[in-house]
Protein backbone atom coordinates (compact mmCIF):
# COMPACT_ATOMS: atom_id res chain seq x y z
CA UNK A 1 0.00 0.00 0.00
CA UNK A 2 1.46 3.58 -1.14
CA UNK A 3 1.87 5.85 2.14
CA UNK A 4 0.10 9.39 1.77
CA UNK A 5 2.50 11.84 1.45
CA UNK A 6 3.45 13.94 3.66
CA UNK A 7 1.90 16.94 2.30
CA UNK A 8 -1.69 15.44 2.33
CA UNK A 9 -0.90 13.68 5.76
CA UNK A 10 -0.04 17.89 6.93
CA UNK A 11 -3.28 19.56 5.45
CA UNK A 12 -5.24 15.94 7.01
CA UNK A 13 -4.34 17.07 10.38
CA UNK A 14 -4.51 20.71 10.29
CA UNK A 15 -6.92 22.62 12.35
CA UNK A 16 -7.68 24.98 9.62
CA UNK A 17 -9.85 24.17 6.74
CA UNK A 18 -8.65 23.09 3.49
CA UNK A 19 -9.86 22.70 0.23
CA UNK A 20 -8.31 22.68 -3.24
CA UNK A 21 -9.97 23.49 -6.62
CA UNK A 22 -9.24 22.90 -10.16
CA UNK A 23 -9.61 25.23 -12.84
CA UNK A 24 -13.46 24.71 -13.34
CA UNK A 25 -13.76 25.46 -9.03
CA UNK A 26 -14.16 21.42 -8.49
CA UNK A 27 -13.03 20.10 -5.83
CA UNK A 28 -10.00 17.96 -5.97
CA UNK A 29 -9.27 17.79 -2.21
CA UNK A 30 -11.15 18.72 1.10
CA UNK A 31 -9.09 18.12 4.56
CA UNK A 32 -11.01 16.63 7.25
CA UNK A 33 -11.81 20.02 9.11
CA UNK A 34 -13.04 21.97 6.45
CA UNK A 35 -15.37 18.93 6.66
CA UNK A 36 -15.90 19.51 9.99
CA UNK A 37 -16.66 23.23 9.58
CA UNK A 38 -19.07 23.13 6.44
CA UNK A 39 -21.03 20.02 7.93
CA UNK A 40 -20.57 17.33 4.89
CA UNK A 41 -18.38 14.31 4.47
CA UNK A 42 -15.30 13.90 2.09
CA UNK A 43 -17.51 11.87 -0.36
CA UNK A 44 -20.67 14.93 -0.41
CA UNK A 45 -17.46 17.50 -1.25
CA UNK A 46 -15.04 15.80 -3.80
CA UNK A 47 -16.00 16.37 -7.19
CA UNK A 48 -18.54 19.10 -6.69
CA UNK A 49 -18.03 22.80 -8.12
CA UNK A 50 -17.77 25.57 -5.57
CA UNK A 51 -20.73 27.00 -7.33
CA UNK A 52 -23.30 24.86 -6.00
CA UNK A 53 -26.71 24.98 -5.26
CA UNK A 54 -26.45 22.94 -1.73
CA UNK A 55 -24.55 26.20 0.27
CA UNK A 56 -23.56 29.26 -1.15
CA UNK A 57 -21.93 32.85 0.30
CA UNK A 58 -22.50 35.92 2.06
CA UNK A 59 -20.78 39.19 2.18
CA UNK A 60 -19.90 40.35 6.19
CA UNK A 61 -22.64 42.29 6.40
CA UNK A 62 -24.71 38.78 6.04
CA UNK A 63 -25.84 39.71 1.90
CA UNK A 64 -25.78 37.08 -0.57
CA UNK A 65 -22.96 37.45 -2.99
CA UNK A 66 -23.15 36.61 -6.80
CA UNK A 67 -20.97 33.07 -7.67
CA UNK A 68 -18.42 34.74 -9.49
CA UNK A 69 -17.51 36.57 -5.79
CA UNK A 70 -17.05 33.52 -4.11
CA UNK A 71 -13.35 33.63 -3.17
CA UNK A 72 -12.09 30.62 -5.54
CA UNK A 73 -14.10 32.72 -8.39
CA UNK A 74 -11.97 35.53 -7.60
CA UNK A 75 -9.15 34.09 -7.34
CA UNK A 76 -9.12 32.29 -11.10
CA UNK A 77 -10.70 35.21 -12.71
CA UNK A 78 -8.08 37.83 -11.07
CA UNK A 79 -5.61 35.74 -10.62
CA UNK A 80 -4.28 36.87 -7.83
CA UNK A 81 -4.50 35.72 -4.14
CA UNK A 82 -7.45 36.93 -1.84
CA UNK A 83 -6.29 37.37 1.50
CA UNK A 84 -8.28 37.16 4.47
CA UNK A 85 -11.92 38.08 4.14
CA UNK A 86 -14.51 37.80 6.09
CA UNK A 87 -17.46 35.42 4.62
CA UNK A 88 -20.51 33.51 5.68
CA UNK A 89 -21.17 30.35 4.42
CA UNK A 90 -24.73 28.87 4.38
CA UNK A 91 -23.93 25.17 4.65
CA UNK A 92 -26.92 22.42 4.22
CA UNK A 93 -29.07 21.93 7.12
CA UNK A 94 -28.54 25.26 8.48
CA UNK A 95 -30.49 28.50 8.65
CA UNK A 96 -27.30 30.85 10.30
CA UNK A 97 -24.28 31.60 8.42
CA UNK A 98 -21.00 29.82 9.72
CA UNK A 99 -18.55 32.99 9.36
CA UNK A 100 -15.05 32.22 8.51
CA UNK A 101 -12.28 34.16 7.51
CA UNK A 102 -10.90 32.67 4.20
CA UNK A 103 -7.42 33.36 2.09
CA UNK A 104 -7.21 31.62 -1.65
CA UNK A 105 -4.25 31.48 -3.48
CA UNK A 106 -3.73 29.98 -7.26
CA UNK A 107 -1.35 27.87 -8.24
CA UNK A 108 -0.33 27.78 -11.85
CA UNK A 109 1.98 25.30 -14.24
CA UNK A 110 5.02 26.58 -15.68
CA UNK A 111 4.32 27.59 -18.89
CA UNK A 112 1.53 30.39 -16.75
CA UNK A 113 -1.72 27.78 -16.69
CA UNK A 114 -3.78 28.12 -13.98
CA UNK A 115 -3.49 24.55 -12.39
CA UNK A 116 -5.50 24.94 -8.81
CA UNK A 117 -6.40 27.19 -6.34
CA UNK A 118 -5.83 26.33 -2.69
CA UNK A 119 -8.52 27.75 -0.38
CA UNK A 120 -8.02 27.85 3.35
CA UNK A 121 -10.20 29.34 5.88
CA UNK A 122 -10.83 29.63 9.98
CA UNK A 123 -14.11 29.78 11.95
CA UNK A 124 -14.23 32.59 13.39
CA UNK A 125 -18.13 32.43 14.15
CA UNK A 126 -17.46 33.17 17.94
CA UNK A 127 -15.34 36.07 17.07
CA UNK A 128 -18.36 37.41 14.68
CA UNK A 129 -20.78 37.19 17.40
CA UNK A 130 -18.57 38.75 19.73
CA UNK A 131 -17.82 41.40 17.72
CA UNK A 132 -21.92 41.68 16.62
CA UNK A 133 -22.67 42.08 20.87
CA UNK A 134 -20.20 44.39 20.77
CA UNK A 135 -21.65 46.58 17.78
CA UNK A 136 -25.25 46.23 19.67
CA UNK A 137 -23.92 47.26 22.68
CA UNK A 138 -21.87 50.00 21.31
CA UNK A 139 -25.18 51.21 19.47
CA UNK A 140 -26.95 50.97 22.94
CA UNK A 141 -24.85 52.98 24.60
CA UNK A 142 -24.55 55.24 21.84
CA UNK A 143 -28.56 55.77 22.00
CA UNK A 144 -28.63 56.02 25.69
CA UNK A 145 -25.57 58.43 25.26
CA UNK A 146 -27.65 60.97 22.77
CA UNK A 147 -30.94 60.58 24.22
CA UNK A 148 -30.72 60.31 28.53
CA UNK A 149 -32.35 63.37 30.49
CA UNK A 150 -28.97 63.81 32.48
CA UNK A 151 -26.09 65.57 30.58
CA UNK A 152 -22.92 63.59 29.82
CA UNK A 153 -19.64 65.16 29.80
CA UNK A 154 -16.56 63.10 28.66
CA UNK A 155 -12.48 65.16 29.88
CA UNK A 156 -9.54 64.02 28.69
CA UNK A 157 -6.67 63.81 31.83
CA UNK A 158 -6.00 67.33 31.56
CA UNK A 159 -9.68 68.25 32.68
CA UNK A 160 -10.26 69.30 29.03
CA UNK A 161 -13.75 68.50 27.46
CA UNK A 162 -13.83 65.70 24.77
CA UNK A 163 -17.35 65.21 24.18
CA UNK A 164 -20.71 66.01 25.45
CA UNK A 165 -24.22 64.70 24.87
CA UNK A 166 -27.19 66.50 23.53
CA UNK A 167 -28.94 66.52 27.14
CA UNK A 168 -25.33 68.31 28.48
CA UNK A 169 -24.91 70.98 25.62
CA UNK A 170 -29.18 71.94 26.51
CA UNK A 171 -28.34 71.94 29.76
CA UNK A 172 -25.12 74.55 30.00
CA UNK A 173 -26.81 76.41 26.68
CA UNK A 174 -23.69 75.78 24.56
CA UNK A 175 -22.98 73.42 21.21
CA UNK A 176 -20.88 70.50 21.12
CA UNK A 177 -17.94 72.80 19.38
CA UNK A 178 -17.90 75.57 22.05
CA UNK A 179 -17.90 72.88 24.73
CA UNK A 180 -14.71 70.55 23.45
CA UNK A 181 -12.07 71.84 24.40
CA UNK A 182 -12.94 73.74 27.84
CA UNK A 183 -11.92 73.16 30.94
CA UNK A 184 -13.84 73.25 34.23
CA UNK A 185 -11.47 75.89 35.99
CA UNK A 186 -12.68 78.09 32.84
CA UNK A 187 -13.62 81.18 35.06
CA UNK A 188 -16.52 82.11 32.33
CA UNK A 189 -18.58 79.28 34.33
CA UNK A 190 -19.11 81.75 37.00
CA UNK A 191 -19.85 78.95 39.47
CA UNK A 192 -20.96 79.22 42.98
CA UNK A 193 -22.15 77.28 45.75
CA UNK A 194 -25.39 76.87 47.21
CA UNK A 195 -24.91 79.24 49.69
CA UNK A 196 -23.64 81.41 47.10
CA UNK A 197 -20.57 81.74 47.76
CA UNK A 198 -17.28 81.13 44.94
CA UNK A 199 -16.82 77.55 43.85
CA UNK A 200 -13.48 77.50 42.45
CA UNK A 201 -12.50 75.49 39.53
CA UNK A 202 -10.17 73.31 40.91
CA UNK A 203 -12.75 72.34 43.30
CA UNK A 204 -15.12 70.77 40.43
CA UNK A 205 -16.08 66.96 40.36
CA UNK A 206 -14.20 65.95 37.63
CA UNK A 207 -11.37 67.60 38.35
CA UNK A 208 -11.65 66.41 42.08
CA UNK A 209 -11.85 62.68 40.41
CA UNK A 210 -8.94 63.53 38.07
CA UNK A 211 -6.75 64.26 41.11
CA UNK A 212 -7.93 61.84 43.85
CA UNK A 213 -8.89 58.99 40.85
CA UNK A 214 -12.03 58.32 43.08
CA UNK A 215 -15.64 59.44 42.31
CA UNK A 216 -16.95 62.05 43.51
CA UNK A 217 -20.92 61.71 43.93
CA UNK A 218 -23.89 64.50 44.84
CA UNK A 219 -22.50 67.50 44.01
CA UNK A 220 -24.88 70.43 44.16
CA UNK A 221 -23.75 73.63 42.00
CA UNK A 222 -24.64 77.19 40.19
CA UNK A 223 -23.07 77.94 36.67
CA UNK A 224 -23.48 80.60 34.37
CA UNK A 225 -25.15 79.50 31.38
CA UNK A 226 -25.74 81.39 28.15
CA UNK A 227 -29.26 82.56 27.57
CA UNK A 228 -30.29 80.25 30.81
CA UNK A 229 -28.50 82.85 33.01
CA UNK A 230 -28.13 80.65 36.55
CA UNK A 231 -27.94 77.26 36.26
CA UNK A 232 -28.18 74.56 39.15
CA UNK A 233 -26.93 71.27 38.68
CA UNK A 234 -26.20 68.04 40.76
CA UNK A 235 -22.88 66.06 39.30
CA UNK A 236 -21.25 62.75 39.83
CA UNK A 237 -17.94 62.41 38.28
CA UNK A 238 -16.30 58.94 37.39
CA UNK A 239 -12.37 58.58 36.71
CA UNK A 240 -11.58 56.66 33.84
CA UNK A 241 -8.09 54.07 33.85
CA UNK A 242 -5.75 52.86 31.32
CA UNK A 243 -3.36 50.72 32.61
CA UNK A 244 -3.99 51.89 36.26
CA UNK A 245 -3.49 55.44 35.24
CA UNK A 246 -6.19 57.76 35.43
CA UNK A 247 -6.84 58.78 31.98
CA UNK A 248 -9.98 61.08 32.16
CA UNK A 249 -13.23 61.54 34.03
CA UNK A 250 -17.22 61.49 32.93
CA UNK A 251 -19.23 63.69 34.46
CA UNK A 252 -22.97 63.19 34.90
CA UNK A 253 -25.25 66.11 36.11
CA UNK A 254 -28.96 66.49 36.53
CA UNK A 255 -30.55 69.95 35.43
CA UNK A 256 -31.81 71.01 39.12
CA UNK A 257 -32.85 74.28 38.38
CA UNK A 258 -36.30 74.11 38.56
CA UNK A 259 -36.24 72.16 41.52
CA UNK A 260 -34.72 74.05 43.76
CA UNK A 261 -36.56 77.08 42.62
CA UNK A 262 -39.61 75.50 43.64
CA UNK A 263 -37.53 74.46 47.59
CA UNK A 264 -36.93 77.77 47.75
CA UNK A 265 -39.99 79.50 47.35
CA UNK A 266 -41.50 76.50 49.96
CA UNK A 267 -38.54 77.92 52.31
CA UNK A 268 -39.81 81.57 51.54
CA UNK A 269 -42.84 80.65 52.48
CA UNK A 270 -42.14 78.64 55.43
CA UNK A 271 -39.47 81.69 57.10
CA UNK A 272 -40.00 84.80 55.28
CA UNK A 273 -43.03 87.30 55.32
CA UNK A 274 -44.70 87.39 51.89
CA UNK A 275 -45.42 91.08 52.04
CA UNK A 276 -42.09 92.23 53.38
CA UNK A 277 -40.03 89.32 52.08
CA UNK A 278 -38.38 90.60 55.95
CA UNK A 279 -37.33 86.90 57.90
CA UNK A 280 -40.81 85.82 59.90
CA UNK A 281 -41.22 84.66 63.42
CA UNK A 282 -40.19 81.08 62.80
CA UNK A 283 -36.80 82.25 61.61
CA UNK A 284 -36.64 84.82 63.59
CA UNK A 285 -36.55 82.69 66.76
CA UNK A 286 -33.90 80.42 64.99
CA UNK A 287 -32.02 83.55 64.89
CA UNK A 288 -32.30 84.34 68.38
CA UNK A 289 -31.68 80.65 69.39
CA UNK A 290 -27.88 81.46 67.46
CA UNK A 291 -27.09 84.76 69.20
CA UNK A 292 -27.86 83.14 72.75
CA UNK A 293 -25.82 80.17 71.83
CA UNK A 294 -23.09 82.52 70.43
CA UNK A 295 -23.38 84.90 73.64
CA UNK A 296 -22.64 81.93 75.61
CA UNK A 297 -19.39 81.25 73.65
CA UNK A 298 -18.13 84.58 73.42
CA UNK A 299 -19.56 86.24 76.89
CA UNK A 300 -20.67 88.94 74.80
CA UNK A 301 -24.21 90.61 75.19
CA UNK A 302 -27.29 90.99 72.45
CA UNK A 303 -29.82 92.96 71.98
CA UNK A 304 -33.69 92.42 70.91
CA UNK A 305 -35.67 95.59 69.08
CA UNK A 306 -39.61 95.05 69.61
CA UNK A 307 -41.26 97.99 67.53
CA UNK A 308 -44.88 98.75 66.82
CA UNK A 309 -45.71 101.77 64.47
CA UNK A 310 -47.83 104.66 65.92
CA UNK A 311 -50.28 105.80 63.83
CA UNK A 312 -50.89 102.84 61.51
CA UNK A 313 -54.74 102.12 62.01
CA UNK A 314 -56.03 105.60 60.31
CA UNK A 315 -53.79 104.97 57.48
CA UNK A 316 -55.39 101.79 56.65
CA UNK A 317 -58.86 103.24 57.67
CA UNK A 318 -58.49 106.39 55.69
CA UNK A 319 -56.65 105.04 52.81
CA UNK A 320 -57.59 101.34 52.49
CA UNK A 321 -55.22 98.72 53.03
CA UNK A 322 -53.26 98.59 49.72
CA UNK A 323 -51.67 101.79 50.93
CA UNK A 324 -51.18 99.87 54.71
CA UNK A 325 -49.18 97.17 52.67
CA UNK A 326 -47.21 99.63 50.90
CA UNK A 327 -46.52 101.61 54.21
CA UNK A 328 -45.23 97.97 55.48
CA UNK A 329 -43.32 97.59 52.69
CA UNK A 330 -41.52 100.78 53.22
CA UNK A 331 -40.54 100.38 56.77
CA UNK A 332 -38.70 97.13 56.31
CA UNK A 333 -37.26 98.96 53.50
CA UNK A 334 -35.80 102.06 55.88
CA UNK A 335 -35.15 99.08 59.10
CA UNK A 336 -33.09 96.80 56.76
CA UNK A 337 -31.32 100.39 55.70
CA UNK A 338 -31.01 101.10 59.03
CA UNK A 339 -29.41 98.34 60.48
CA UNK A 340 -25.83 96.34 59.93
CA UNK A 341 -25.78 93.50 57.83
CA UNK A 342 -25.07 90.95 60.75
CA UNK A 343 -28.36 92.23 62.45
CA UNK A 344 -31.96 90.59 61.80
CA UNK A 345 -34.78 92.24 60.99
CA UNK A 346 -38.26 90.48 60.90
CA UNK A 347 -41.95 91.19 60.47
CA UNK A 348 -43.76 89.67 63.65
CA UNK A 349 -47.22 90.68 62.64
CA UNK A 350 -49.26 93.22 61.58
CA UNK A 351 -47.21 96.44 61.95
CA UNK A 352 -45.13 94.79 64.72
CA UNK A 353 -41.73 94.13 63.55
CA UNK A 354 -38.48 92.82 65.68
CA UNK A 355 -34.73 93.59 65.14
CA UNK A 356 -32.14 91.43 66.45
CA UNK A 357 -28.63 92.58 66.86
CA UNK A 358 -26.75 89.40 67.91
CA UNK A 359 -23.33 90.82 69.15
CA UNK A 360 -22.54 94.01 71.53
CA UNK A 361 -19.50 94.03 73.95
CA UNK A 362 -18.80 92.33 76.50
CA UNK A 363 -19.39 95.34 79.02
CA UNK A 364 -23.49 95.95 79.78
CA UNK A 365 -23.32 99.19 80.27
CA UNK A 366 -21.46 99.64 76.65
CA UNK A 367 -23.66 97.36 75.32
CA UNK A 368 -26.86 98.95 76.13
CA UNK A 369 -25.25 102.36 74.82
CA UNK A 370 -24.40 100.45 71.51
CA UNK A 371 -27.85 99.16 70.97
CA UNK A 372 -29.56 102.71 72.33
CA UNK A 373 -27.52 103.70 68.95
CA UNK A 374 -29.18 101.70 66.89
CA UNK A 375 -32.80 102.01 68.52
CA UNK A 376 -32.24 105.88 68.15
CA UNK A 377 -31.46 105.45 64.11
CA UNK A 378 -34.14 103.48 63.42
CA UNK A 379 -36.50 105.98 65.62
CA UNK A 380 -35.18 108.99 63.40
CA UNK A 381 -35.95 106.56 59.96
CA UNK A 382 -39.07 105.85 60.27
CA UNK A 383 -40.24 109.08 61.68
CA UNK A 384 -39.47 110.81 58.65
CA UNK A 385 -42.49 111.41 55.98
CA UNK A 386 -43.59 108.30 54.08
CA UNK A 387 -44.76 109.33 50.31
CA UNK A 388 -47.12 106.55 49.14
CA UNK A 389 -48.22 106.02 45.77
CA UNK A 390 -51.53 104.32 44.97
CA UNK A 391 -51.23 102.24 41.89
CA UNK A 392 -54.57 103.61 40.88
CA UNK A 393 -54.42 105.64 37.79
CA UNK A 394 -54.45 109.56 38.62
CA UNK A 395 -54.16 108.96 42.40
CA UNK A 396 -52.56 111.70 43.55
CA UNK A 397 -49.25 110.81 46.88
CA UNK A 398 -50.19 110.15 50.02
CA UNK A 399 -47.71 111.61 52.54
CA UNK A 400 -47.63 110.02 56.10
CA UNK A 401 -46.20 110.15 59.59
CA UNK A 402 -45.92 107.38 60.83
CA UNK A 403 -43.32 107.09 64.24
CA UNK A 404 -42.72 104.34 66.41
CA UNK A 405 -42.78 102.89 69.82
CA UNK A 406 -39.46 100.96 70.24
CA UNK A 407 -38.74 98.92 73.50
CA UNK A 408 -35.54 96.52 73.65
CA UNK A 409 -33.87 93.93 75.60
CA UNK A 410 -30.49 92.98 76.41
CA UNK A 411 -29.55 89.58 76.83
CA UNK A 412 -26.33 87.13 77.81
CA UNK A 413 -25.45 83.86 78.40
CA UNK A 414 -27.96 83.95 81.39
CA UNK A 415 -30.76 85.29 80.03
CA UNK A 416 -32.62 81.94 79.35
CA UNK A 417 -34.45 81.46 76.30
CA UNK A 418 -35.53 83.26 73.22
CA UNK A 419 -39.01 83.83 74.50
CA UNK A 420 -38.06 85.12 77.78
CA UNK A 421 -35.93 87.51 75.54
CA UNK A 422 -38.85 88.65 73.27
CA UNK A 423 -41.13 88.86 76.18
CA UNK A 424 -39.04 91.76 78.04
CA UNK A 425 -38.69 92.93 75.02
CA UNK A 426 -42.36 93.57 73.89
CA UNK A 427 -43.15 94.74 77.27
CA UNK A 428 -40.84 97.47 77.22
CA UNK A 429 -42.34 98.25 74.00
CA UNK A 430 -45.95 98.61 75.51
CA UNK A 431 -44.11 100.76 78.24
CA UNK A 432 -42.82 102.90 75.33
CA UNK A 433 -46.33 103.46 74.15
CA UNK A 434 -47.75 104.18 77.28
CA UNK A 435 -45.38 106.72 77.96
CA UNK A 436 -46.63 108.81 74.76
CA UNK A 437 -45.13 106.93 71.70
CA UNK A 438 -42.19 108.06 69.62
CA UNK A 439 -40.08 106.59 72.36
CA UNK A 440 -37.28 103.71 73.40
CA UNK A 441 -38.21 101.90 76.55
CA UNK A 442 -34.82 99.60 77.38
CA UNK A 443 -34.69 96.46 79.63
CA UNK A 444 -31.00 96.91 80.86
CA UNK A 445 -31.37 93.65 83.29
CA UNK A 446 -30.98 90.67 81.37
CA UNK A 447 -32.85 88.10 83.06
CA UNK A 448 -34.00 84.26 82.79
CA UNK A 449 -37.50 83.36 84.63
CA UNK A 450 -41.02 83.50 85.01
CA UNK A 451 -40.60 87.49 86.85
CA UNK A 452 -38.76 88.84 83.18
CA UNK A 453 -41.86 90.28 82.43
CA UNK A 454 -42.75 92.02 85.86
CA UNK A 455 -42.78 95.82 84.87
CA UNK A 456 -39.74 97.09 87.33
CA UNK A 457 -36.94 99.40 87.16
CA UNK A 458 -35.16 97.93 84.14
CA UNK A 459 -37.40 99.17 81.97
CA UNK A 460 -36.78 102.87 81.00
CA UNK A 461 -38.71 105.33 78.95
CA UNK A 462 -36.28 107.68 76.69
CA UNK A 463 -37.86 110.33 74.76
CA UNK A 464 -36.35 111.24 71.32
CA UNK A 465 -34.35 114.66 73.38
CA UNK A 466 -33.21 112.02 75.74
CA UNK A 467 -30.90 110.84 73.08
CA UNK A 468 -27.14 111.25 73.36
Amino acid sequence: MPRPSPYLALLDNLHTGVVIHAADTSILYSNPRAGELLGLSKDQMVGKKAIDPGWHFVDADGQPISADQYPVSRAITQCQPLAETVFGIIAPGRALPMWVLVSAYPEFEAQGDLRQVVVNFHDISALKQAQETLRASEFQFRNLFETVAQGIVYQDRDGHITAANPAAQRILGLTLDQLQGRVSTDPSWRAVHEDGGAFPGEQHPAMLALRSGRPIHGVVMGITAPGRGLVWISVDASPLFDDGAVSGVYAIFEDITERRNREEKVRQWAFFDPLTRLPNRHLLNDRIAQALAACRRGGQFGALLVLDLDNFKPLNDKHGHLAGDQLLQEVATRLTTAVREADTVARFGGDEFVVLVPTLSQDAAQSVRQAMVVAEKIRAALAAPHLLRPQEPGAATIEHRCSASIGGALFDASSGDGLAVLRRADQAMYEAKRDGRNRISFSTEPQAGPDAMAPSSRARAIRPSDQP
